[in-house]
């Protein structure tokens, strides 16, 4: 196998490691709710934190990536996500919500170093299309969370289905500690300001088009299988299902970004992409029964068109070294997304719990991304 495909493997199995621990808590979060008798607003906050950590040092993870590598820090971070996932299946919630920081802090290093392991091995002709397979962690983690996690969780306990996450998370740890190869040694004597690449205006603004889509996307499959229970009348496995649906179209990522390259253009399915999304939530209360079930899957369709042209444009925007310090600006801007989306929704929903008022701050967060993205300079 040529070295560029196992790097590809390495670094899918380390963001899958954290992404799979990040979406274990929406299936399970009405036993959750239920064991500790809390509001929708305080629940939210074990997705709060596991993003949290990643605003504030996920651009710092991409400069100790370009001076120390990829390896050194895809180790620390999910050395952290193992101990974060051992915390989180303690008896008291106050345990969870450590373990749940301790996650996003290994998270935020992982995010930022597997995609850097990628963009040293993967040929750039064809950057979309290995970040379109990269990209794929995303829905395989939550389909396999909403389907498999929320079936554990019913039979189980919801205790279950995290320790599955943490085996996970120890596999992942040692197949990167064994497996992973720099093609560009740590730059440990570079005296130039590690921080040169923040200047970049484009950058930031591809930063917040990935900020509000998830801002939209993380609502909707935090929030989903509770929703689909209480306002569609689903059952709990049905409800996951639903919400899992919009995964299941995202994992056309790999073609999406094969398009991607042989076009090379960025900008316009990065629109289209968001344009989509933001009419699936328009029309999701007004639908049920197999209706709802087509909205979905144009939902996950659509979203499937953003990502191999988000993580594919840090390498045409900014320079070699301040390639992996965009990654860590992309994972800053996603984490916003997750903390003020499923924290904002949740407010909407101890407000009003209306189908209307909910899915329409998640349409509003599609649409944020779709305008932003008239700014961008790319094709």
């Amino acid at each position: 196998m040529k070295r560029h495909w196992t790097m590809l493997i390495v670094a899918f199995l380390a963001a899958f490691s954290f992404l799979f621990s990040m979406q274990a808590i929406p299936p399970v979060l009405p036993s959750i709710m239920s064991e500790y008798d809390i509001s929708h607003t305080v629940a939210s906050s074990l997705m709060f934190l596991v993003a949290l950590p990643a605003i504030f040092i996920s651009v710092l993870g991409g400069i100790f990536t370009s001076k120390y590598g990829v390896k050194m820090v895809g180790l620390v971070g999910l050395a952290l996500i193992s101990i974060g996932g051992l915390l989180s299946i303690n008896p008291s919630f106050l345990a969870l919500e450590i373990g749940r920081l301790v996650i996003g802090i290994g998270g935020a290093l992982v995010m930022t170093a597997s995609p850097a392991l990628l963009s040293q091995w993967f040929p750039h002709e064809k950057m979309a299309f290995g970040m379109g397979i990269f990209g794929l962690n995303m829905p395989l983690a939550t389909i396999l969370s909403f389907n498999l996690l929320g079936k554990v969780g019913t039979d189980l306990g919801w205790r279950s289905s995290l320790l599955i996450t943490l085996i996970i998370s120890v596999i992942g740890l040692l197949i990167w500690m064994f497996l992973t190869k720099e093609r560009r040694a740590p730059d440990r004597t570079n005296t130039g300001s590690p921080f040169s690449g923040l200047k970049s205006r484009q950058i930031w603004i591809l930063g917040l088009i990935w900020a509000t889509f998830n801002m939209a996307a993380i609502s909707f499959t935090t929030w989903g299988p509770k929703l689909f229970e209480n306002l569609w009348e689903a059952t709990p496995t049905s409800a996951n299902f639903l919400a899992s649906l919009l995964m299941i179209g995202a994992l056309f990522t790999p073609l999406t970004g094969h398009l991607s390259d042989r076009s090379r253009r960025r900008r316009l399915p990065i629109i289209s992409s968001a344009l989509g999304v933001a009419a699936s939530f328009f029309l999701i209360p007004f639908t049920s029964g197999g209706g709802l079930v087509l909205v979905l899957l144009f939902l996950g369709l659509a979203a499937a068109f953003i990502t191999p042209s988000v993580f594919a444009l840090p390498l045409e925007m900014l320079d070699e070294r301040s390639v992996s310090l965009g990654f860590g600006i992309l994972n800053t801007c996603l984490n916003v997304g997750i903390v003020v989306g499923p924290l904002l929704v949740g407010f909407v929903i101890d407000s009003t719990y209306s189908k209307i008022a909910i899915f329409s701050v998640m349409m509003v967060f599609a649409i944020a991304s779709t305008l932003l993205g008239f700014a961008l300079k790319s094709k």
